[in-house]
């Protein structure tokens, strides 16, 4: 830039030839030139522009430059009237004036461009002391600030993600508290308290229905509470004392107690389970059975026969989703089987349903989990043999497929580069979801042909999946795809609403799209898009 400054014709412009420029406006120019630091110079009041090698690569390939020796107006049209205030300002204050960040829209490139600066306007002072120019000194964030937003964007996403999984997650925790309430035996979840490292007392973790009602209260009310908070009187007793015996041996133990303390009068039978660092306490009430002589050894048979499967079912109140509902559909399974003989019709609804609810539940857990993990992309993509992959997918539902006398008629797949393990998922869950809501009346087929495709001038691997399953009615078609959305609602089918969630987020992790056509009675097909690049 110094070249141009000296090859320049200055004879007919206002600061004349340079022999005749002011030494402050050479020293100016120099410490400028020789500056490493994007810098521009408005010199006297027509403003006359200079800006050093630094600046250079901010005019972009083509428009202003060179812009050395004219007027700043002339240069600086299409934001003139923003800059022009701050060159006036600092020739009448001499206060320097600083932007971080800021958006000032110039022509560059043949265009106008958004581009970002931090700068700053500092006055420039003549050889008469006075203010003759104004020196600025720049850098151009554009790059930073977009990669800011762009972060800023994410982190916004992610909030959004995350806040579904909380509420998805008190959804589940309240579903779970609705399960357990169901049961009419009283259960506790307990923490120990510790002093100078010796139990002194235990918290509720986690209670149901039947034991708030001994307090007259709510699970909710007493939750983190410590027990002598509610009951006293029960440190006295075996029921602080051998759950202390419990926690800390790792041995359960079941053993009657006359509660007599806070002014109750109870013949119990607990059981207390240590559990990592908890400990499961259920008990049995049989106060009034202890009045009735006649009926002792029969009612202390049958509360036995409770108390083994309510140990299975404590279980349930561990912090982890899935281990609760396991033990669920155990104890569940068992008092069934003992009680079978004596339950009438309206008994045996009752445990269909119970079974059912944490079948659903335990469903929901495990696609919400994957659904979850989905959201989260592996470092990188393999390249994965899609017959491979839908072998190994028609291996896992074999005995479905086998049971409902399903066939598959598979094309030659390409070979594509995907997120393996979320291509597996996906095939599975389409597949599934063709035997889940196939026609009864129907031998069920599923065809999974290939051909490429082009969409808006892109490259596509197009994979459907078609059968001549039961069908929905078109207007659903993009519905399906929400969470917890299941059209066939009753019957035979089963599900969590999750599953094709799940499809529509693998999709989504490849930049692929996904398409369903269907008609009642005469099957679905999902059309998979997967970019070739």
């Amino acid at each position: 830039m110094g070249d141009l400054i000296f090859t320049h014709d200055w004879t007919n412009t206002p600061l004349g030839t340079i022999d005749k420029w002011p030494r402050s406006l050479r020293t100016t120019l120099g410490i400028m030139l020789h500056s490493a630091f994007p810098m521009f110079l408005f010199w006297g009041k027509d403003r006359i522009c200079f800006y050093n090698d630094a600046y250079r690569p901010s005019l972009g390939v083509s428009g202003k430059h060179p812009a050395i020796g004219k007027p700043a107006q002339e240069v600086w049209p299409e934001i003139w009237e923003f800059i022009g205030d701050l060159i006036s300002t600092v020739y009448v204050t001499g206060v320097p004036q600083w932007f971080q960040d800021k958006l000032v829209p110039i022509y560059r490139n043949g265009r106008i461009e958004d581009v970002y600066w931090t700068f700053s306007y500092s006055p420039a002072y003549g050889d008469d002391g006075q203010i003759g120019g104004v020196l600025v000194t720049c850098m151009e964030t554009t790059s930073t600030v977009l990669a800011r937003k762009q972060i800023e964007e994410t982190v916004t996403e992610r909030t959004r993600e995350l806040e579904q999984a909380n509420a998805s997650v008190r959804q589940l925790n309240a579903y779970l508290q609705d399960i357990i309430n169901s049961f009419k035996q009283p259960l506790q979840v307990l923490e120990p308290v510790f002093e100078e490292g010796v139990i002194v007392d235990f918290r509720y973790r986690l209670t149901n229905q039947a034991y708030a009602n001994c307090a007259n209260t709510t699970p909710e009310a007493i939750q983190n509470k410590r027990v002598s908070e509610i009951f006293p009187g029960y440190l006295k007793t075996t029921s602080f004392s051998n759950v202390a015996k419990t926690y800390l041996s790792g041995e359960t133990d079941t053993w009657m107690i006359h509660y007599d303390q806070d002014g109750l009068d109870l013949y119990n039978e607990m059981t207390a389970i240590k559990m990592e660092n908890e400990v499961i306490l259920h008990f049995a009430d049989f106060t009034k059975l202890k009045y009735l002589e006649f009926e002792l050894l029969k009612k202390i048979t049958e509360l036995e026969n409770s108390n083994n499967n309510l140990e299975a079912f404590a279980h349930a109140a561990s912090h982890d989703l899935k281990e609760p509902i396991r033990k669920i559909q155990i104890f569940s399974s068992r008092l069934r089987m003992q009680l079978a003989e004596r339950m009438d019709e309206r008994d045996l609804a009752m445990f269909n349903s119970i079974e059912n609810a944490s079948k659903r539940m335990s469903r929901m857990i495990d696609d919400l989990l994957l659904y979850a993990q989905f959201s989260m992309l592996p470092p990188e993509k393999e390249k994965v043999d899609l017959n491979v992959t839908i072998q190994q997918v028609l291996e896992d539902l074999e005995v479905s497929i086998l049971e409902t006398g399903t066939s598959v008629i598979l094309a030659d797949l390409p070979v594509v580069k995907v997120y393996g393990r979320q291509l597996h998922q996906m095939f599975q869950n389409l597949l599934s979801n063709s035997v889940k809501y196939r026609n009864p009346d129907v031998p069920l087929r599923i065809d999974i042909s290939y051909q490429p495709r082009t969409e808006d001038g892109k490259p596509y691997h197009l994979i459907e999946v078609r059968d001549n399953g039961m069908g929905f009615e078109q207007e659903f078609a993009a519905k399906i795809f929400q969470l917890f959305t299941r059209l066939h609602n009753g019957g035979a089918q089963s599900g969590s609403g999750i599953g094709l969630s799940t499809v529509k987020k693998v999709i989504d992790n490849h930049n692929g799209m996904v398409r369903v056509e269907s008609k009642v009675g005469i099957g679905t097909s999902f059309q998979v898009l997967l970019p070739v690049n």
